[in-house]
């Protein structure tokens, strides 16, 4: 229970990475997010790209599993749900 009396569930939190590239950059980059899905690894995401006004391109979204140790593409969630790019 917290201080006021509820008991908080948290779902599992995921190391999350999700590959962009500067729209005047050569090379790709990572950001890395300790979330609960690929989806909230994606609001942080748009949360960085607005408050630094960034113009970026996002390439993917993987979770690494912890069990095989590997990159698992989830990507899929840049299709679903809006991207800020701030190309405007």
């Amino acid at each position: 229970m917290n201080e006021t009396g509820y008991t908080l569930i948290m779902e599992r939190q995921f190391e999350y990475r999700i590959k962009y590239k500067h729209a005047s950059d050569i090379v790709t980059n990572y950001h890395y997010y300790m979330c609960e899905s690929a989806s909230q690894a994606l609001e942080f995401q748009n949360e960085m790209i607005e408050h630094h006004n960034w113009r970026i391109n996002l390439l993917s979204v993987e979770r690494k599993n912890p069990w095989s140790n590997r990159w698992e593409d989830e990507s899929d969630i840049l299709t679903t749900t809006t991207q800020l790019t701030n190309d405007e």
